[in-house]
């Protein structure tokens, strides 16, 4: 009995600490180094439908790993669609959708600084779906002898038959194609071939009804993507998520928050950020794969809370983020925790939940914490590697930061797997083969880097600044990541060339060629001008293809392209001097983004090079057009010698 009574007053005594923290917190983080980021909402795209064998080849990897529903993707990934098909969402309501037998190249995705999308198609059959569109002639379409810019909303359908020939139908909408002999202009219900760069003949109208079982996919998936909601909780930019967000789970009104969401289905033990696994890309860092189907927007937007009468919820905002966690790493752990809508960690002991929670130490107690071993931080499973019960008692001063976690994968293993025709298929392992420093986020004034073993003292959660204290320095003393060059004026040479699949997905052996043209830590440089000798001036392929011409541009008629979609969603408000709190009818996120590496290598900006051009083509490669890869990086970003179109 008296030992009854001191365990409770243990808890007691811990729930009243976390309460004096939480009625003492004071107003909301500022979101870490946000505005240093060189993602935006579009930088990151995710497969929003997988069917069949699809396998993705990210940008630094040899191997190709198997796709799965809501997989992120970023630029320079490679998707190959074997004896299946799959959809590429790139957000308000723009989706790639491609066909079996059919290999991709994602060569850029919208930045800060250039907001151009660009896509080499080397064999098969593609639909582009153009929902929203920016500017005119930002989303591109490339193929071996073309290419194809968007000039408004449409449904745009390429087949491209691998050494042969490129035919592009537009069901609906207004683009560009261009070809050795200039450009022409394609409206809707009209077709047009094209062969090694040249009009084999004139536009001609065809009737856009279902021919094959590629057009009946399409058609099935926009009726899926297209559900109308009777009532919109969301903001414009995110009502592609409405439909899966109404079917999983149902909307409550809570103060101060407005409408959040609550999820059907999961289990007494979940908590944000455990269903799921963490993979690693170079442009936004650590990034949060969920397993959920409703999962991208509620672990990439907004921040989760927990109630005792509802359980977790939801409280959409608009910034999207790798994911929206604080961390806390040793040498032998990583843990962490959702961020509150105030920018802190959550905390759930005693069947209360604290969102200010500031302390020195995180209660190894709380619901909401996830900590795995230090091996199996990029585990598939994460749910079911989680340390339990009895082997969190050891972790009782364990201090969360809103640091960004300075630790990338050294390298992956690749299992070898024979197929039919004398190749192979070369297959990531789902462990890597461990983790290195990420030069990029190393701080000055640290002791080694910030999460690198060597790093000693409690990383605690950042406080507000000092009024007093000069902007942009963190409170810690910490200052913004500085771009790290290589040797050699950031350059260093290429490693060893490495094959990619045919069509089918599948990888040639290696042939040992060297790669041609130096690579830099933040990606692969090429001639800015490939192949495509032509008497006409003017007329060469650059880096992505056959340029654009400047004297084709969209008819006044066609309306804005989509660009009102856009529009922006309220996000934390500070907290007033009565302790009250209330959300105010406009503001950005204040939340820190954990997982996120807050800046991205220098010279990233063009198109990708992923290898030598191909002897006659123009467009960035990962090889020739039987998909031979050149050299690989630890990091890579755009090319960096690439053409810009004026």
């Amino acid at each position: 009995m008296k030992r009854t009574c001191l365990v409770a007053a243990a808890v007691l005594a811990l729930a009243v600490g976390v309460f004096a923290r939480e009625a003492q917190a004071p107003a909301p983080q500022d979101p870490q180094e946000t505005k240093d980021a060189k993602y935006t909402n579009d930088s990151i795209a995710r497969l929003s439908f997988v069917d069949g064998k699809v396998f993705v080849q990210r940008a630094s990897d040899l191997g190709y790993e198997e796709a799965a529903l809501n997989m992120p993707i970023s630029e320079g990934d490679r998707i190959s669609a074997s004896e299946g098909r799959v959809e590429v969402h790139f957000g308000r309501s723009n989706y790639l959708r491609l066909d079996n037998d059919t290999k991709v190249d994602i060569l850029n995705l919208p930045k800060k600084d250039d907001e151009s999308a660009r896509i080499r198609v080397w064999s098969g059959r593609v639909y582009l779906v153009v929902g929203t569109l920016k500017k005119e002639k930002s989303i591109e379409l490339h193929s071996a002898d073309s290419s194809f810019y968007v000039l408004d909303r449409g449904v745009y359908r390429v087949d491209v038959r691998e050494n042969r020939d490129t035919e592009i139908q537009v069901h609906r909408g207004l683009i560009e194609a261009a070809g050795e002999e200039g450009s022409t202009l394609l409206k809707a219900s009209q077709r047009l071939e094209i062969s090694e760069g040249r009009f084999a003949s004139k536009p001609s109208s065809f009737i856009a009804v279902a021919n094959d079982g590629f057009d009946r996919f399409n058609e099935s998936r926009t009726a899926a993507t297209g559900r109308e909601i009777a009532r919109r909780r969301l903001p414009e930019e995110l009502s592609d998520y409405e439909a899966d967000l109404e079917e999983h789970g149902e909307w409550v009104y809570l103060p101060p928050y407005g409408n959040v969401w609550v999820p059907n289905g999961v289990d007494d033990d979940w908590r944000p950020y455990y269903n799921g696994r963490w993979t690693w890309l170079p442009l936004s860092g650590w990034t949060w794969w969920p397993y959920d189907p409703w999962g991208w927007s509620t672990f990439h937007y907004g921040r989760w809370h927990w109630g005792l009468d509802i359980g977790w919820y939801w409280i959409p905002m608009s910034l999207w983020g790798p994911g929206w966690v604080n961390w806390w790493w040793d040498d032998y752990y990583f843990g962490w925790a959702p961020l509150s809508y105030w920018g802190y960690p959550g905390v759930i002991f005693g069947g209360a939940y604290y969102g200010h929670y500031y302390g020195a130490y995180y209660p190894y107690q709380s619901r909401a914490l996830t900590v795995v071993r230090r091996d199996q931080l990029r585990d598939p499973d994460i749910a079911r590697k989680a340390l339990r019960g009895d082997a969190l008692k050891s972790l009782d001063r364990m201090s969360l930061t809103n640091r960004s976690l300075s630790l990338k994968p050294s390298g992956t293993r690749v299992s070898v797997q024979p197929i039919e025709g004398g190749r192979v298929l070369l297959r990531n392992s789902d462990k890597g083969a461990g983790l290195t420093q990420d030069r990029r986020v190393i701080r000055t004034g640290e002791a080694g880097a910030a999460g690198s073993p060597s790093a000693t003292g409690p990383r605690a959660i950042r406080k507000p600044d000092d009024p007093g204290k000069a902007p942009g320095k963190a409170a810690d003393g910490a200052v913004k990541p500085q771009s790290v060059k290589g040797p050699s004026g950031g350059q260093k040479s290429g490693s060893t060339g490495k094959s990619s699949g045919s069509s089918s997905g599948s990888v040639r052996k290696k042939d040992g060629a060297p790669a041609a043209g130096a690579s830099s830590v933040s990606g692969y440089r090429s001639d800015p001008v490939v192949g495509g000798t032509t008497s006409r001036p003017g007329a060469a392929r650059n880096v992505n293809g056959y340029p654009s011409s400047p004297a084709i541009t969209r008819p006044p008629s066609y309306g804005d392209s989509g660009a009102a979609r856009a529009r922006t969603f309220t996000g934390p408000a500070s907290r007033p001097s009565s302790g009250s709190y209330a959300r105010p009818s406009s503001g950005r996120a204040s939340g820190s983004s954990g997982a996120r590496v807050g800046s991205s290598p220098a010279g990233r900006s063009g198109s990708v090079s992923r290898g030598p051009s191909s002897g006659g083509g123009g467009s960035v490669s990962r090889g020739s057009s039987s998909g031979s890869r050149g050299s690989s990086g630890s990091s890579r970003g755009s090319s960096g010698g690439s053409i810009r179109r004026k």
